[in-house]
């Protein structure tokens, strides 16, 4: 099963859909690359893996008035990416208001090639940056999953403190309420971000790339204070510059 990142555990009073009343897709507009955007549940939308009673997935529609931003965030947010790549690794991506497995709340998670984003409306938390950091994080865990080879795990795990380890991943971390995704600078000497990096190798990695894809102040602040922060930005960069040579310290600072 995949992690969960959501951070945003507004209640909706809204009917829940179990995957078996899931209803047909209302539109799949087309992105950058002719990725598949898509705002409305689908029967097969998630993996028969996921579709057991121990998982329990359950979703909200995405309300009809979010299409409109939502297309625009991601319009944005995959014109970061070269065409090529998104072609040979995004196939679609889900919009839901929410989702629910476990019966937990994630702001996001990812299929092989598939992308999945809850959003709840601007006064839920579900702010423009919040919803396209979400979908570089999720789409990072797309990309790491399918090129292992192009990652240094052993640098990045050697940039963490001496007897450092990490938690048991995402969901621990939602059932813990230990998944703070804002900037913590009590962490940046020890080369993490946030509360929420320090779940898993892989949500560290996840949060880097949400951060330096939004081109966010705060994350090049870390950058500067923080000699840990710096060696894993470099192995990050390292990992997409051998996806493709346009990812570079200097693309990512003119984002």
């Amino acid at each position: 099963m995949t992690k969960i990142k959501s951070v945003l555990l507004a209640i909706a009073f809204v009917v829940m859909l179990p995957l078996s009343g899931l209803l047909a897709q209302d539109a799949i507009p087309a992105g950058p690359a002719g990725t598949k955007v898509i705002y409305s549940p689908e029967k097969r939308m998630f993996p028969c893996k996921w579709r057991k009673k121990r998982i329990d997935p359950e979703v909200i529609r995405l309300d009809t008035a979010e299409n409109q931003r939502m297309q625009a965030i991601l319009d944005r947010s995959l014109r970061k990416y070269p065409s090529k790549l998104l072609k040979k690794n995004l196939k679609a991506i889900y919009v839901l208001k929410s989702m629910f497995f476990y019966g937990l709340e994630y702001g996001g998670t990812y299929y092989k090639r598939k992308v999945y984003l809850s959003n709840n409306g601007i006064v839920n938390g579900y702010s423009d940056a919040y919803l396209e950091g979400s979908f570089h994080h999720e789409f990072s865990s797309v990309l790491l999953n399918r090129h292992p080879r192009s990652f240094d795990r052993d640098s990045w795990q050697a940039s963490s403190p001496a007897g450092f380890v990490y938690g048991n991943g995402g969901r621990e971390a939602l059932s813990m309420n230990a998944t703070g995704l804002d900037l913590d600078s009590t962490l940046y000497r020890d080369g993490f971000l946030n509360e929420y990096s320090l779940a898993s190798l892989e949500e560290d990695f996840n949060c880097f790339a949400e951060y330096i894809f939004r081109n966010d102040p705060g994350f090049w602040q870390a950058w500067e204070s923080s000699e840990a922060i710096r060696r894993k930005t470099a192995i990050l960069i390292r990992f997409y510059n051998r996806l493709d040579p346009v990812f570079t310290l200097e693309y990512f600072r003119g984002l």
